[in-house]
């Protein structure tokens, strides 16, 4: 087990200055921002039908991506962490056609990035989308070169949890770690 700490700053209340309503049966828990060299990181907690979601964005002039949503904050830390080591050490998902930060107020609510989006890095790439029968979940996909796989279809957090151990064995070489 290696030594990982969060490089970043420390987590610092940033709440939107205008006024906001939430989207329909979420309750906001905490919004807080970080950085650390180029990158700019919000940890945004919202609770869904009483169960907490951490997400965890960063952005830098390059875009915005969801780095993955927990049930902890000090889970969303540990993916801060490895990201403050190394960047590809997380398949963050990219926001296409987003700037700025990914949390933000639109038209009065307050708007945020699911997990999904696509992490590419050379020909083989990650597609998360929802699934077109269930807005819950989440369809997985890994495709490297031609060949593409079906990783499931699973609830956002199991959905984060799945891409991150498909990628770390591939990362390590290891497809039964």
């Amino acid at each position: 087990m290696r030594n990982l700490r969060v490089l970043a700053s420390d987590w610092i209340s940033c709440l939107p200055s205008e006024p906001f309503v939430m989207p329909e049966g979420e309750e906001l828990l905490t919004l807080e921002s970080c950085g650390y060299d180029d990158w700019h990181y919000q940890r945004l907690a919202v609770s869904r039908l009483e169960e907490p979601f951490h997400y965890l964005y960063a952005s830098s002039s390059e875009g915005v991506w969801v780095l993955g949503v927990f049930d902890t904050p000090g889970q969303a830390d540990v993916f801060l962490a490895l990201h403050n080591e190394n960047p590809l050490k997380v398949p963050a998902l990219k926001q296409t056609g987003l700037m700025g930060d990914a949390v933000r107020v639109e038209e009065g609510v307050l708007s945020y990035p699911r997990y999904q989006g696509l992490y590419r890095v050379g020909f083989k790439s990650y597609q998360v989308n929802p699934d077109p029968l269930d807005a819950r979940q989440r369809l997985l996909t890994y495709v490297d070169r031609y060949n593409s796989q079906g990783l499931g279809s699973l609830p956002e957090k199991e959905a984060c949890l799945t891409i991150y151990s498909h990628f770390d064995g591939r990362l390590r070489g290891c497809k039964m770690c």
